[in-house]
């Protein structure tokens, strides 16, 4: 696998750092940016044409789900997978209908999260459990 470049877009700081300090310690992951809302998610996905998008599901302003929707439409072919804390089946099924190539829960375990990620970038479905698909 060659290396992944990685836009992440969360309103959280210290969520982003978290995650980015975590993908560090991966060889397959370069965090290429990172951004607090959608409209910059937009905005850089297209500058910098990353190959994987981890994107919040609930932020403030433009949502994530509104934010997926955008970047689709904006012809993005990125892998993007929505973090969240919501496993609401009505969550699920938006991400899904709206071109998610998975959703994982914000309390995954570290190194689950990284092999899911993996898996996604090879087309695997990044779900948060074993027991959904996308």
């Amino acid at each position: 696998m060659s290396q992944c470049n990685v836009l992440l877009v969360d309103d959280h700081p210290l969520m982003r750092r978290g995650i980015a300090q975590l993908l560090d310690f991966e060889p397959e992951f370069k965090v290429i940016g990172d951004v607090s809302n959608g409209a910059d998610a937009i905005a850089k996905a297209h500058e910098l044409e990353p190959d994987l998008i981890l994107l919040d599901l609930n932020m403030k302003g433009m949502s994530g789900l509104d934010t997926l929707k955008a970047l689709r439409a904006d012809g993005s072919s990125a892998t993007i997978v929505i973090l969240t804390v919501s496993d609401s089946a009505l969550d699920i099924d938006a991400i899904v209908k709206a071109g998610a190539d998975g959703y994982l829960l914000k309390d995954t375990e570290p190194d689950e999260l990284i092999e899911l990620l993996k898996g996604a970038l090879v087309g695997e479905a990044a779900t948060a459990e074993k027991s959904r698909t996308i």
